[in-house]
């Protein structure tokens, strides 16, 4: 079965949140949209990116741990993808955004809307305020 329920185009992402596994601490990411491709025998493929401030993501990133990605699509389709694969710019000047872009590494799960949303209750988010210099 194929678990990707959309049909080939692009979606905007009403909230999206990079966390760590283990710990309810992530940066959200801003502007993000969800691409579907078609390929052979019309197996789809899923991509994605947003913006975010690569200063947070080397800060989220300081404790070499296992990263998730939290999405909501809005409409009940909310999605938890473990272990994403990710890419982002390298610019790390204070303010400044860049985009990161991500694919998935397995097949991501679908979340109930009560559980993302006591996940999103408790996320403490990073920013640069709370960063060390």
């Amino acid at each position: 079965m194929d678990w990707i329920p959309f049909a080939e185009g692009r979606y905007a992402i009403a909230r999206a949140f990079l966390v760590r596994a283990s710990q309810p601490v992530g940066i959200p990411l801003e502007e993000a949209v969800l691409e579907v491709a078609e390929g052979r025998a019309g197996r789809r493929s899923l991509s994605g990116r947003g913006r975010l401030r690569p200063l947070l993501l080397v800060e989220l990133l300081e404790e070499g741990e296992d990263l998730e990605l939290w999405l909501d699509l809005g409409a009940g389709f909310k999605y938890r993808m473990s272990a994403p694969r990710i890419q982002s710019g390298k610019v790390f000047t204070p303010g400044i955004s860049s985009f990161l872009q991500f694919l998935p590494s397995r097949p991501w799960e679908p979340v109930e809307e009560p559980e993302f949303e006591r996940f999103v209750s408790r996320l403490r988010l990073l920013t640069e305020e709370s960063s060390p210099p």
